[in-house]
């Protein structure tokens, strides 16, 4: 899998229970931003909204950061910094 359309509810959420890659968030408001799978700024509530209004956007989940960029010209998220590792990834 290197880019994979997120197009239901259902595969949004099968693809943070695996918590494996990114999320890349694509609208036409503003250009892609990859963030971390299960990053605070990822939520069910804001996927459902998405997809409510008539698919405003789109949600892929890609393997690595890097493949977000080169596939879908996506910038890195501020906000849950994917490029960085978790510091307590055993509180999972």
């Amino acid at each position: 899998m290197t880019k994979r359309e997120l197009a239901t509810f259902e595969d949004f959420r099968k693809a943070r229970l695996d918590d494996v890659g990114f999320i890349v968030m694509v609208d036409a408001s503003r250009s892609p931003v990859v963030h971390r799978l299960n990053g605070r700024c990822i939520s069910a509530d804001n996927f459902r909204n998405k997809m409510a209004r008539g698919g405003a956007g789109k949600y892929y989940q890609v393997d690595s950061v890097s493949d977000g960029i080169k596939e879908l010209g996506a910038s890195v998220c501020k906000l849950c910094k994917p490029l960085k590792p978790e510091k307590e990834p055993w509180k999972r």
